[in-house]
Parts: structure tokens; C-alpha cells; sequence
């Protein structure tokens, strides 16, 4: 495709759909050759195709010369009328604190910049300047991680981020194309130093790699692009006949039945790659993590865990393996009961109301305690070693033990809230709540207790 035929590049971008009339895209620029183009590209093509354009940057304070790029770029949008919305962010620092690689730590940190200009402009597309070069780059690095067929169709087109959609409309353009629009429209750019350093291995593919197979094939990065389209039909095939309904989580954890273990490697293992998915991890994931997780999920014992990149780890629960991302050690906290709301630190939020008419409460499934019945002095607080609990109905157990019972999860076990005076708990958030303090037909007031997971 080339870029200086504007009018077949807008045909393409409209006919596909990556972006439309009425559409309000965030274009990601760092300042460099490609998306500079693509910043130019979409200013001039916004009035043609209808679409309004904000400028998306982010400082990732890697490199000494990062915020005189955004400086550049702040002030090419302001020269040129175009919004620009700009984020700084200390990469390094996150990449220690998360125990992960500068690259990692950079793209989670960029998609968290993508989703907060989403909601401060009401953006529905996220437009990157990925071109055919990048491609060929990505799907050689999957191929040399050990990737099966789902890395080796390289980046789609398209890919859902929240609310909003990543287009990427230049991946099939070539960076020549790029470099001579650039020249021809007196784009200007800032070079980034660190493309040069090979430690990172996009750049030791793009800088050593690459330049040596050219040399006895000219082609090879469209010829490497045609070979992910081959395998990305194929991919899509077997996509279609897996179920991932079943897969449940949210962006720090997901949950996968055990019983998918059961489906042959190609099913099971396009499974656990759409769970990485599901929490916007799967960079440096390779084939030796899903047969880690899938010899885990066949073979291991309940509650035994593997370390994985990204500051992941996989761990077998009861009738789910779940890869969780790691969290700070639990700390103890305490709360006092009271009506209303209490947000409870690393679990959610807990309301509180006060009724003579509990029975519509009961109706809805929500946890109900008779007032009279319930210490004055309870707090909400974490678990502690020698609490007991009185199942309703009867029977006393420890607190750990019911826990296990009902198979909460042994990660989840310090976080939640439980109600209690003294070493008796009275109630366990989401959970039941102590016979000490079920409502009968003597009741007259009651708490209505109800819980919202963050």
C-alpha cells in the first residue's frame, strides 16, 4: 500500500472499516519517523474522512532526551492546531517495582495512557503506527520465543482496548513509503537513541538480523508478513471452534475450568493465550509458559503455583487454574461497622442499611443480621490466626478451615473482609454470615449488607 497515494490509503482505511466517519481517534505519537507520518496522514485526511484527531503522547522518562520529545511534539500540535493530550510516567521505577522488563513495563504502561485519553476525549479509536517492517519484526520474535501458529500471524489489524478499538491503518505500508511521505510533506521527526541499542531484542532483529537476510533476500519482510497472514487464517480456524465463554476474570486475574485441560493441545493452548489476553498480558509469554501452566493444570496438586513474566504467576484452585497478577504482601486493616458505605482496602466497597422490613432483602439473596444480636463493638477487619466461625445453621469451625470448605481461594483468604468482635466472626463478605446472628421471628431491626468487588 503506498502512503503517497493518499486517496487509495483513505479508500483502504474506509473500506475496512478501521476507521469511519464520525469516528474520534487518538493517534499514539512519540515523535518518531512512523508516527509523526501517521499524525500527519490523519490531520489531513480528517476533514475527507470525517473523523476528529487527538494527539496522544507519552514520556516514559527512559532515556534523558524522552521529554524534549514530547516537548516536540506538544508544540508540532499546537503549531498545527490538533489536540494533543500528554502523560509522563516513570518506567523504570514500575518495571522494579513490578519485578518485569523495561519493554513490558512500557506497553502496560502506554495502554493505560491509551484508556485514560478513551475517557478524557470519549475516543473510540486508538490509531498506532505500526508498519510492514514491525510486522515482520514481531513475528520473528514470537517465532524465536518458541510461539506456535497464534504468534506467527504477528499483530491484527485491529484489537480491542476497553471502550475504544486499536486500528493500526499503516501495517501493510513499508517504512520506505513512510521515510519518502515524511521527505515529500516536510514532516518533521526526532530520532530516538535508544533504537539503536541491540540489549533489546526488537532492535537486535531490526538492527542485526534483519539487514544479514536481506542480503540474499530482498523481500523477506513482505514475504515474513504473507507467511502471519497464512498462518493467521489458519489460527482463525481453530479460534473459531474453541468456547471462551467459560473464561471469567478481570484485568488482574483469570479464571480457566480445569476441565479444558481436558481438550487436545491446540484447543487448551489457544485457551490459556486467550486468558493472557484477558488481562492485556501476553508479551515475552512463550510456548514453555502455556505447557508450564498446561502440565500444572493436568498434573499439579491443588494449590501449587509457577512463576510467569509480566510479574504473573499460575496457580491451580479447586476446579480453576488462574493466572493472577502479583500483589503487594495483604496488610492488616480494621474497620468500624456502621451504616453506610466502607471502602474496604483491596477488596471493594460495603453498604450498610439499617430496615424493619428485612424479608424483600432475604428475597434478593443478601446477607441479613438481626441487630440486637450483633456486638456494638464489631469491626470489618482482614482474618487473623485462632478466628472461629459458626456456620448458619450451626457448627462451629475455625475461620480457615470453612474457608477451605468453600473453597475460597488461599490468595484471596487475607483479603477479605470478615465481621467480627474478638476472635468470633459474625459475618465473611459475599460469603454467609454466623447463626449467632440470623434474623428469626423475634426481629425487629436489621442490617442489610451488601458488597461491591472493585
Amino acid at each position: 500500500m503506498n502512503l503517497e497515494n493518499l486517496d487509495s490509503v483513505v479508500d483502504f482505511i474506509t473500506e475496512t472499516k478501521l476507521i469511519e466517519s464520525g469516528d474520534r481517534v487518538g493517534v499514539g505519537v512519540s515523535g518518531g519517523v512512523d508516527s509523526m507520518a501517521l499524525l500527519h496522514f490523519l490531520n489531513s485526511a480528517a476533514e475527507e474522512i470525517g473523523i476528529e484527531i487527538v494527539a496522544v503522547n507519552l514520556n516514559h522518562n527512559i532515556r534523558p532526551g524522552s521529554r524534549k520529545d514530547s516537548q516536540f511534539v506538544s508544540k508540532y500540535c499546537r503549531e498545527n492546531d490538533i489536540k494533543f493530550a500528554g502523560y509522563s510516567v516513570d518506567v523504570p521505577t514500575f518495571a522494579k517495582q513490578q519485578k518485569i522488563g523495561i519493554e513490558a513495563a512500557a506497553r502496560i504502561k502506554r495502554f493505560e495512557c491509551y484508556e485514560a485519553a478513551v475517557k478524557r476525549f470519549k475516543l473510540n479509536k486508538i490509531a498506532l503506527a505500526h508498519h510492514q517492517g514491525d510486522q515482520a519484526e514481531t513475528i520473528l520474535l514470537h517465532i524465536f520465543r518458541g510461539s506456535g501458529i497464534a504468534g506467527a500471524r504477528g499483530m491484527g489489524m485491529t484489537r480491542n482496548l476497553g471502550d475504544a478499538m486499536i486500528v493500526r491503518p499503516f501495517l501493510e505500508t513499508t517504512k520506505s513509503d513512510i521515510v519518502a511521505y515524511n521527505y515529500r510533506n516536510q514532516v518533521p521527526h526526532v530520532e530516538d537513541e535508544s533504537n539503536t541499542d541491540n540489549q533489546f531484542a526488537r532492535n537486535f532483529i531490526r538492527n542485526q538480523v534483519i539487514p544479514i537476510i536481506k542480503t540474499e533476500w530482498r523481500n523477506v519482510e513482505k514475504n515474513i508478513v504473507d507467511f502471519g497472514k497464512n498462518c493467521e487464517s489458519d489460527d482463525a480456524y481453530l479460534n473459531g471452534i474453541v468456547n471462551l465463554s467459560s473464561l471469567l476474570g478481570d484485568e488482574n486475574h483469570v479464571r480457566i475450568p480445569l476441565n479444558f485441560f481436558a481438550y487436545p493441545y491446540p484447543v487448551i493452548s489457544r485457551i490459556v493465550l486467550a486468558g493472557f489476553d484477558k488481562i492485556f498480558v501476553r508479551e515475552n509469554i512463550e510456548k514453555k509458559h502455556i505447557d508450564m501452566i498446561i502440565s500444572l493444570g493436568l498434573t499439579g496438586e491443588n494449590g501449587s503455583r509457577a512463576d510467569l513474566p509480566n510479574n504473573l504467576f499460575a496457580v491451580k484452585e479447586y476446579e480453576y487454574l488462574s493466572i493472577v497478577r502479583k500483589s503487594t504482601p495483604a496488610i492488616s486493616k480494621k474497620y468500624s461497622f456502621k451504616v453506610g458505605r466502607t471502602n474496604f482496602f483491596e477488596y471493594g466497597t460495603i453498604i450498610v442499611t439499617k430496615t424493619i422490613s428485612h424479608k424483600d432483602a432475604l428475597s434478593r439473596g443478601l446477607m441479613v443480621i438481626d441487630v440486637d444480636k450483633l456486638p456494638r463493638a464489631s469491626k470489618w477487619r482482614t482474618r487473623k490466626d485462632g478466628d472461629n466461625f459458626t456456620k448458619f445453621g450451626g457448627g462451629t469451625k475455625a475461620l480457615n478451615a470453612y474457608l477451605i470448605d468453600k473453597k475460597v481461594p488461599a490468595r484471596l483468604r487475607d483479603k477479605l473482609p470478615v465481621l467480627a468482635f474478638g476472635s468470633e466472626i459474625y459475618a465473611i463478605a459475599g460469603i454467609e454470615i454466623s447463626d449467632h446472628v440470623k434474623t428469626d421471628r423475634e426481629t425487629i431491626e436489621a442490617y442489610v449488607l451488601e458488597f461491591v468487588k472493585d
